[in-house]
């Protein structure tokens, strides 16, 4: 099979380690160019242009999509089609008909629902009951196309995290590429036009996002520790230094006696534990993990034994 793969994140190279594990690896990889990371600003690849160099795939880094040496490349290669999943740009139309049956898209989401770059964020950020992956053929609008295939993936687990549910869901993209594909290319498949007045969009994580409000509720707060963590956090302020939440559940009034101002900080025994409340405009925010600016992570009970002074203090 002939086929181009676009990819850059950790969704990405998850996907493209099964399919290759299944046997079904593509001629060629195509991932953005090598970034600096960390404090010393090293340039480093895309852990999927990383997984290319283990198995010895060919591999392409182009600044510019449109790039004359890139399409020809492209070109020569001859591909059936190209499968995107996670790459991180937005591929230009004359790029969209080079390949012979064009492109495939894998997409986190039961779409039209969360059409974006971020559909597994917006999904934890919404409290959504359902999700899934979807493979659709592209076109020149952001995840447009028509449909070849969905599976739909139950959220029962009210603590799932982002890191959790993109393992699912990456899985899940890669068993429906291996059921959906070889029908397809065999025109046993008739795709279907997406219902556009169920469409929903989800927009780039900003740093406002990253903000924690203390005066909204603390589902609302729980939903967004573990919808933006590990990457980019999520902050409260205290002192006006930059205090990480990595790790926490939302805890009814009802089983909490403490009350005060909004953001202010109370200990909560837990299992043995003594660990962080705080209030919320409804609810309590229990923290379980946390890390105050220039400090290394703790848990709860281990930044108390050092910093019992927290324990009262207003969160803004």
């Amino acid at each position: 099979m002939n086929y181009l793969f676009f990819g850059t994140s950790d969704f990405a190279q998850v996907v493209l380690r099964g399919l290759i594990q299944a046997n079904f690896s593509p001629t060629l990889i195509v991932t953005t160019p090598p970034k600096p990371v960390g404090r010393k600003q090293i340039l480093t690849p895309s852990l999927v242009n990383q997984l290319a160099q283990e198995f010895h795939l060919p591999v392409l880094t182009p600044v510019k999509l449109t790039d004359p040496d890139f399409i020809e490349i492209l070109q020569n290669t001859q591909p059936e089609f190209a499968l995107l999943t996670a790459y991180g740009k937005i591929i230009p139309p004359l790029l969209l008909t080079l390949p012979q049956r064009g492109f495939v898209n894998l997409h986190p989401s039961l779409l039209p629902r969360w059409r974006g770059a971020t559909p597994i964020q917006a999904t934890l950020l919404a409290g959504d009951q359902e999700t899934g992956a979807t493979l659709f053929q592209m076109d020149e609008l952001i995840d447009h196309g028509p449909i070849l295939n969905q599976s739909v993936y139950q959220i029962t687990n009210p603590r799932l995290t982002f890191l959790e549910l993109s393992k699912i869901l990456a899985q899940l993209g890669i068993d429906l590429i291996l059921k959906t594909i070889p029908l397809w290319l065999e025109n046993k498949i008739t795709p279907r036009p997406q219902e556009e007045s169920l469409a929903t969009f989800c927009h780039k994580i900003t740093p406002q996002d990253e903000h924690l409000d203390w005066h909204t509720s603390a589902f609302l707060i729980d939903r967004k520790v573990r919808a933006l963590n590990p990457q980019p956090g999520v902050y409260t302020l205290i002192q006006n230094k930059i205090l990480k939440i990595l790790k926490g559940f939302p805890l009814a009034s009802s089983n909490f006696s403490q009350k005060g101002e909004i953001g202010q900080t109370f200990e909560y025994l837990s299992q043995g534990k003594k660990l962080i409340a705080v209030q919320c405009q409804t609810d309590f925010y229990v923290i379980e993990e946390l890390q105050l600016a220039g400090k290394k992570s703790l848990s709860s009970d281990q930044f108390l034994l050092g910093n019992h002074w927290f324990l009262g203090q207003i969160l803004s």
